[in-house]
């Protein structure tokens, strides 16, 4: 703590006000990426990456896997609580609540103070909440937990891919799409426990008072103890490193190049090799932004004292480029002496807040990336409104559609398993599919097309056999789309607005899955088909606009 203070009284200025630095040149960021992603390719794919492959995959798995609990455990849910048709899908919506403003908060926490942090605490809220959701003694204290479980998973995806993004060699880039089969395996593995627990613990009719079956509860609660063995992997049994093209939007140089170093060792246990040596060298001088004259003694001091240079804790005070320094005016002696000290704290702390929001979200409006920004963001919302339109009803639909009417819940569950073990194909087929002709754009045109047709043949036909055939054909193209989509997202932007655009474009699709359930819960409650018509539509269109996308990603590397 001492050391801290010193620290703090030998730095020149007020702590919130760093000395006036100049920006890199257009030309000099493009060549400070090449020369990272030269470093990176030194580096290769290799046991680190691996590692990180996994880790990241585990988070798609925990973002799949409870949004498939929810829509298991909701009919179940709905005959303990005796919940009106109209209402049922608040506990859906709920969940996409929390999962956009996790979304969003995730994402701009990842710019702004890294993503090492953001990925491992977003697992760690949602143990916790998904925990506390087994033992809830009302549905409306439910739907608020759920909430808050929602905001936890929400930075999953956003956050992890932009991070596996960032550590991978170009060449290997494309294994971000690879991270998808986690997404489908997470399905998979919450319908086979919904298939094991649900069933002999649920009711099969509904029971006056309510059925009082825990199989939900128990869903909750395995859900739970799945995320927290994850936690452990992520927290526990491996070291996470800074995104080093996040140092370096920061001006952090030095860390950037340690880090590099250390990922160098990891996966190749050796010395390093002469041209990777140059290369860490031209990146810690050549595009070090140096300080503006006039630093004090003081600061030489605070290096002979602490080990640190002043450059290097001058760089870890540094906000991000894109954010203008806040400073409150206009308030008068008088005036400050009679307003509440905590509420003016708090209100200016709010709007350094928004303009820091704002400040980030203006650079995915310039002119080079607006089409592209408002393609991204209204396809997300409409794919995920069919989707949610279609999966969150899955298990009802089952149950209600088609010749056989009322089906018995063990039919309905191994049903919901087959229709989820379907998706797993996809992931793999997209891995493929976006380095061939198709690129990136079309392939997701054409699943989304085919995934239309799936849907409305879903509706118009009874034949048992055909509803399995045709849920399982969606289930594949619908992951195979999403498993392109996001992996899409993050290629188009560059490194210091990724987290944000993939964060509000995870958000907008929370949005429509915020709406999505509310709607269709009460087109349910007319007829059973209406939800498979809106959805088929939403997929139709999504498809249409796929098609205008005006940047194609393969063979481009990140920014």
């Amino acid at each position: 703590m001492s050391s801290l203070s010193e620290r703090s009284r030998a730095s020149p200025g007020p702590p919130n006000s760093p000395p006036p630095l100049r920006s890199l040149s257009p030309e000099e960021v493009i060549a400070q990426t090449n020369l990272l992603d030269d470093l990176m390719t030194d580096i290769g794919m290799g046991k680190f990456q691996k590692q990180l492959l996994v880790l990241c995959g585990l988070g798609w798995f925990a973002d799949n896997m409870w949004l498939q609990c929810i829509a298991l455990i909701l009919p179940r849910v709905q005959s303990q609580f005796e919940i009106q048709d109209k209402y049922i899908g608040i506990l859906s919506s709920s969940m996409f609540v929390g999962m956009m403003f996790g979304a969003m908060f995730w994402g701009m926490l990842a710019d702004a103070y890294g993503r090492k942090q953001a990925f491992n605490l977003t697992l760690i809220v949602t143990t916790l909440f998904g925990v506390a959701a087994s033992f809830a003694n009302s549905y409306w204290l439910l739907c608020l937990l759920i909430l808050g479980l929602g905001f936890g998973v929400g930075g999953n995806m956003p956050v992890d891919g932009a991070l596996f993004l960032e550590f991978t060699p170009k060449k290997n880039q494309y294994l971000l799409t690879f991270l998808s089969i986690f997404f489908s395996f997470g399905a998979v593995s919450t319908a086979f426990l919904g298939y094991y627990l649900l069933p002999p613990y649920s009711c099969e009719d509904p029971v006056p008072g309510g059925c009082q079956g825990k199989g939900w509860r128990y869903m909750l609660l395995a859900m739970g103890g799945v995320t927290f063995s994850m936690v452990i992997g992520r927290v526990l049994l491996f070291r996470m490193e800074e995104s080093p093209k996040f140092l370096l939007n920061h001006n952090r140089h030095q860390e950037a190049a340690m880090v590099l170093s250390r990922i160098f060792h990891i996966n190749h246990k050796e010395v390093h090799s002469e041209t990777f040596e140059e290369n860490i060298e031209t990146l810690t001088t050549r595009f070090t932004k140096p300080h503006s004259p006039g630093n004090t003694s003081g600061e030489s001091s605070s290096e002979s004292e602490s080990g640190v240079s002043p450059t290097e804790f001058n760089a870890l005070r540094r906000p991000h480029p894109h954010l203008r320094p806040f400073s409150t005016t206009g308030s008068s002696a008088g005036e400050t002496k009679y307003r509440p000290l905590f509420l003016h704290k708090y209100r200016n702390k709010w709007q350094r807040k928004y303009r820091t929001a704002m400040n980030r979200l203006t650079p995915l409006l310039e002119p080079r990336f607006r089409l592209s920004t408002i393609l991204i963001w209204v396809i997300w919302a409409m794919v995920a409104f069919a989707y949610t339109a279609f999966n969150v009803f899955y298990p009802k639909f089952l149950q209600e559609h088609g010749q056989g009417g009322k089906q018995p819940l063990q039919v309905v569950y191994k049903d919901t398993l087959i229709y989820a073990a379907a998706g797993v194909p996809g992931s793999v087929l997209a891995t493929f599919m976006i380095e061939g002709r198709l690129g990136r754009r079309y392939t997701m045109a054409l699943s989304t097309f085919g995934t239309a047709i799936a849907t409305i043949l879903f509706a118009v036909l009874s034949d048992h056999t055909a509803l399995t055939v045709f849920s399982a054909l969606l289930s594949l193209l619908s992951t195979l789309n999403y498993a392109v989509l996001y992996s899409y997202t993050p290629e188009v932007f560059p490194s210091d607005i990724r987290g944000t655009a993939c964060g509000v474009a995870a958000a907008m699709s929370r949005l429509a899955g915020i709406l999505s359930p509310l709607l269709m819960g009460f087109l349910l409650s007319i007829n059973t088909s209406i939800p498979l018509y809106v959805s088929f539509a939403a997929f139709g269109i999504s498809g249409v606009l796929m098609c205008f996308l005006p940047i194609e990603t393969r063979g481009r590397a990140a920014e």
